[in-house]
């Protein structure tokens, strides 16, 4: 079925204006059709009665007939079309005219990208409100922003945007970025059917409802699918309540931890990416465990050496060095759990960052002590589950975190497959029939193995020996082999594929289908286009 398209018409007397706005996006990519601008208010009523536009976006400012009587005349004789003026800062007389004459918001010139966006967003909403299918209307509104304002994250000197609300006396302190972390997405992703952008339109809706904002910028990030993004010039005080408001609204969807971490506010012109990447660095100092969070940058002192602990010190590091060559797996696990403390690790109220750099160091270890057996499946089979561990510690579970140290001991100790009975590669077999027909699931060697009642050490060895795959690289595999299907179809994203088939993060996902065929997933798709 071909997808609808909209109309947008562009007029303003100025020429540059208008190629500007033309050339800000890639139109058709959001189902919009540029038409040809008008160049003042009487060309524009002959356009709109041949080709009636669904959106208008008019300068105030123009010959013949100006933005008042335009936008005055377009709601009275064709009420559906979605009406922004453009205007500079002394017009606003003018724009709230035209905002009781019915045109919904304006665009300050310049006209800014961001400006845009949110513009088009909010234009496609209202324009799904009174069409059958807005379900695909609403998922392409939120798309814009998430796509755009994701982009501009991206780039070390993308800015913090100046808001357009003109009043006339402004006291704005600053732009403050509030990252909203869902810890395990997989939940959301099931309730909503592993739609990307459904998920994160009613989650961004959710949040303007019950924050009571409704112009409030916030947007999906993109390149990590559990991450939202509000840009706010509210007061500490304020964003704090909204932080609440919005772990409360979020208790009811999902049973995930979720961070709330702001950055300090930018009293001038700042980077987005810098605000981002203060946002993260709060997010590190969070504590390991299951719970929610609400943590601010200026209450905190930064992730420094001086307020993270070590708690794989030199002397646990030599001693585990020397189990791997005298120990068994057992005694190995426990020293880990126990002796390190990662079993305990939220209890003793241990910081993200510090589980983190504990996992990586013992990572390390392991990989030091493969490297010497000169096995490079072994090698690469540990790589991949190093990456995967990345992921694993979002999810703030300890269990899962000592689940995945496990499989990376069993390749250490690469033990020579004993006797197997036919039992276990009878559930071998079983496991791996409900991978490939469940790929897009939460799966770990701890719940399959749990799943068909074996333990994990065996049930991981026994599966490599039977698969000639690790467990989870079997798992990649199947996933990346599903994506490739799903990319000959040209109108999903690939942001999109990497959801449908369990990434939320596509950052994450590129990197495994990297690994795994040697080039990136657009490039792949390019040439197989």
């Amino acid at each position: 079925m071909e997808k609808k398209m909209y109309k947008l018409l562009v007029a303003d007397d100025e020429y540059w204006t208008r190629e500007k706005i033309r050339n800000m996006l890639n139109w058709e990519e959001y189902r919009i059709t540029f038409m040809d601008p008008a160049q003042d208010g009487e060309e524009v009523l002959r356009i709109v009665a041949k080709d009636r536009p669904n959106i208008l976006i008019t300068d105030i400012n123009m010959p013949f007939v100006n933005g008042v009587e335009l936008v005055k005349k377009i709601k009275r004789e064709y009420p559906d079309i979605v009406v922004f003026v453009i205007s500079g800062y002394d017009d606003f007389e003018y724009v709230k005219q035209t905002l009781m004459d019915g045109a919904i918001n304006y665009l300050l010139k310049p006209v800014a990208r961001i400006d845009l966006v949110g513009a088009l967003s909010r234009a496609l909403e209202i324009i799904s409100e009174k069409e059958e299918n807005e379900k695909q209307i609403v998922k392409t509104a939120s798309l814009i922003q998430d796509r755009e304002l994701s982009l501009l994250v991206e780039k070390e000197n993308s800015v913090i945007p100046a808001f357009n609300f003109i009043t006339e006396s402004s006291d704005m302190v600053g732009s403050s970025m509030m990252l909203v972390k869902i810890h395990e997405l997989q939940e959301l992703m099931c309730r909503f059917e592993y739609d990307l952008n459904y998920l994160s339109y009613s989650v961004k809706k959710l949040i303007k409802q019950i924050t009571g904002m409704e112009n409030l910028l916030i947007f999906n990030y993109i390149y990590r699918s559990n991450e939202f993004l509000i840009v706010t010039e509210a007061e500490a005080a304020v964003q704090r309540h909204m932080a609440v408001k919005i772990l409360n609204a979020l208790k009811e969807l999902t049973d995930s931890p979720v961070t709330v971490a702001v950055s300090e506010p930018s009293y001038s012109v700042e980077s987005l990416h810098s605000a981002y990447v203060q946002s993260i660095s709060v997010l590190m100092a969070r504590p390991f465990k299951k719970e929610n969070s609400i943590l601010f940058y200026r209450q905190e002192s930064g992730i420094t050496s001086s307020n993270v602990k070590n708690h794989m010190t030199q002397e646990l590091e030599w001693q585990l060095r020397g189990m791997l060559k005298n120990s068994n797996k057992k005694t190995i696990m426990d020293f880990l759990r126990e002796t390190v403390g990662l079993g305990i690790c939220d209890r003793n109220d241990w910081k993200y960052i510090e589980v983190k750099q504990t996992v990586k160091k013992i990572s390390i270890i392991f990989s030091d002590i493969v490297s010497q057996s000169g096995s490079a499946d072994s090698m690469n089979d540990l790589d991949e589950l190093d990456q995967m561990m990345d992921k694993v510690l979002e999810k703030l579970d300890g269990e899962q975190v000592i689940s995945l140290l496990e499989e990376m001991l069993v390749i250490v100790f690469a033990e020579k497959a004993g006797d197997t009975t036919g039992n276990i590669r009878d559930i071998v077999k079983e496991a791996a029939l409900y991978i490939d027909q469940n790929y897009y699931e939460e799966l770990s060697l701890v719940s399959l193995a749990s799943k068909y009642c074996v333990e994990s050490s065996y049930f991981s060895r026994v599966f490599k020996q039977e698969t000639g795959k690790n467990l989870m690289l079997y798992i990649a595999d199947k996933r990346v082999e599903k994506a490739k299907e799903i990319m000959r179809q040209p109108e999903i994203s690939m942001t999109e594929i990497a959801f449908m088939v369990g990434y939320d993060d596509y950052t994450y996902f590129s990197k495994v289908f990297k690994k795994m065929t040697g080039v990136s997933p657009r490039e792949y798709r390019s040439v197989k286009a």
